[in-house]
């Protein structure tokens, strides 16, 4: 029988700690409903010593060896027991040069800014690539070990573009398919790097080639369509086949949701056919291979969210001070705003904190009572530019708190920010209350689960995304789902978020101009009731028709051939909530 064998770059071990990052949130979900293998790495990192911690041909083989080896060090053979779903787990440690070169070198220092549109930040070490492709290599070698001919592959992410042609080079020709969850470049951006042209070619011997976004899908398949120019089949055979159709790539390509603050017209997003490219790519094989690349927008169990709240909806509505009971009425400036992110480049924060200060200068009004609640998680620390944004958050938000708080209570305003993760379920609760002094932003790395962050978005009037360069960005979804439909919050959303492709009923604001940050806050604060009810029910029209089992459900149909269905939908909406460990979204 047919196993689905997934590949990312960490695996989340059964456990009770926290769970990593929305990636590892879906993988769970996806293979808690289908029995199959979960594949990558640990977490750990080998200190070698005697000249072996180098990427070699003798470094390859003793991390190889390591697979089978290090099962007491990390559980790999243990299995999760769910109902009635099994999940194997099998990973591998990395040797510490290839935690530098693999993780923190090419992947991290080359792909993530490559693919974020920050060329400016590449920084690549001569080592780099030569260690990616030796750790693709590696996990390749390991999914030879344990595949079998009828199983299907699910590779996740920019940590394994190549991983694919290394197994077809093993003589493997299983279904393989490859999830990007982070943007896709447009080809300038690829043009910068001289890797690109092998890069893509390795991507090319996947099956289905899936990304967040239509704009995605659109760039994609304009880069492949320029480095793969002399593997393409003739004009006449792909015309029969399925050629690239340049209009609709055109057309999804200029399809970026514009900054505005009007209320969206429809929840709903259209889907089509995947692009098909048909190629000569396999020297091992005279028969052409067929790539297909489509737009699948991951998205969240919206059922379980709304479980793990429903006992918020019985009590009095806490988005602000004064309950509201007439639709034209507008809340009092006493409200929460809550953003959540991982300390990236990416995600605009130091442009949040510049806009947020320079609202409350715009409008007094909100002094002393609007609040903004940031959960910041740090990550990558040990790469320099990282480390430099963490620095410098915890500065701007000390310097903004500092404008507006009493002097007395400057010195320790940072201090009084970092909050213990059990205060932050409570932390709608107005400060004065507490006979604490306001301040404008509330800063916190404490790690959350799941149900106490799905709590705290709930309790807060704003949500607020103002990433500069998003894959998709969950949070705008999870904040949706977590709404109460009786008090709904508004949903500031950046058009740079792919979400933005989808939520065009939130407020979509442009964060690389701070007169749209301001605009748009100004409208999220005084949105009348009946508008946000509106708002609510379109994006949640858009939710429910996207959630995370139609994202796993579309994309495994399209790898498995639609040959069968993959999962039970009926037992995806109702797993207990007691079946998952506690969730969190604290990832390196």
């Amino acid at each position: 029988m047919s196993r689905l064998i997934v590949l990312s770059n960490r695996v989340k071990l059964p456990c009770h700690d926290p769970m990593a990052g929305g990636l590892a949130v879906a993988l769970h979900n996806l293979l808690l409903c289908s029995s199959g293998i979960w594949m990558g790495w640990d977490g750990i990192i080998l200190d070698t010593k005697g000249g072996k911690d180098s990427t070699n041909n003798s470094d390859l083989e003793f991390a190889n060896n390591d697979f089978n080896s290090t099962y007491s060090k990390s559980p790999a053979n243990t299995t999760d027991q769910t109902a009635d779903s099994k999940i194997t787990y099998l990973t591998t440690a990395l040797t510490t040069s290839q935690y530098q070169q693999f993780y923190c070198g090419f992947a991290n220092n080359v792909l993530w800014p490559l693919l974020h549109e920050r060329a400016d930040l590449i920084s690549q070490a001569p080592q780099d690539y030569s260690g990616y492709q030796a750790v693709n290599l590696l996990f390749a070698r390991q999914l030879k070990q344990v595949v079998q001919p009828d199983d299907v592959l699910w590779v996740h992410d920019y940590h394994f573009l190549s991983v694919a042609y290394h197994c077809r080079q093993l003589g493997m020709r299983n279904r393989i398919g490859f999830f990007l969850h982070i943007p896709f470049a447009p080809q300038a951006y690829w043009q910068q790097l001289k890797q690109s042209a092998e890069l893509i070619k390795h991507l090319a011997h996947y099956d289905v080639l899936g990304v967040q976004t239509y704009r995605d899908k659109a760039n994609s398949s304009l880069v492949f369509a320029h480095y793969l120019k002399d593997y393409l089949i003739s004009d006449d055979y792909r015309q029969e086949k399925g050629a690239i159709d340049y209009k609709v790539i055109n057309r999804l390509k200029n399809s970026q949701p514009q900054a505005v603050t009007t209320q969206a017209n429809s929840a709903k997003t259209s889907r089509s056919a995947p692009l098909s490219l048909l190629l000569t790519i396999d020297s091992k094989s005279a028969a052409p291979h067929l790539l297909a690349i489509n737009a699948y927008p991951i998205g969240v169990n919206v059922a379980k969210i709304q479980q793990q709240v429903s006992h918020l909806l019985s009590q009095t509505p806490c988005h602000s001070s004064n309950p509201i009971q007439k639709n034209n009425a507008i809340k009092s400036a006493a409200q929460q705003i809550i953003a959540v992110d991982r300390i990236d480049y990416s995600k605009g924060l130091l442009k949040r904190f510049s806009a947020y200060q320079s609202f409350l200068q715009q409008y007094p009004l909100y002094q002393n009572q609007l609040k903004l609640l940031q959960i910041a998680c740090p990550s990558r620390l040990s790469l320099p530019v990282y480390q430099r944004l963490y620095d410098e958050v915890r500065q701007t938000v000390n310097e903004v708190n500092q404008q507006f708080i009493p002097s007395a209570c400057a010195a320790d305003s940072f201090i009084a920010n970092d909050l213990k993760a059990d205060a932050v379920e409570a932390s709608h609760v107005e400060t004065n209350h507490t006979g604490n002094p306001w301040q404008p932003i509330t800063y916190n790395e404490s790690v959350l689960s799941h149900a106490a962050l799905m709590t705290v978005f709930s309790q807060s009037d704003v949500g607020w995304v103002n990433s500069l360069k998003d894959g998709m960005n969950l949070v705008a979804k999870e904040y949706i789902a977590a709404q109460n439909p009786d008090n709904p919050g508004v949903l500031l959303l950046s058009r740079y978020a792919g979400a933005a492709e989808q939520m065009r009923a939130a407020v979509i604001i442009d964060p690389q101009q701070p007169k749209s940050i301001i605009d748009g806050l100004r409208t999220a604060l005084t949105m009348p009731l009946a508008e946000r009810k509106t708002r609510y029910q379109l994006l949640l029209q858009g939710l429910q028709q996207d959630d995370l089992h139609s994202w796993q459900q579309r994309f495994l149909e399209d790898l498995y051939g639609q040959k069968q269905p993959i999962m039970r939908s009926q037992r995806f909406a109702t797993e207990p909530l007691t079946d998952l460990p506690p969730l969190s979204y604290k990832h390196t």
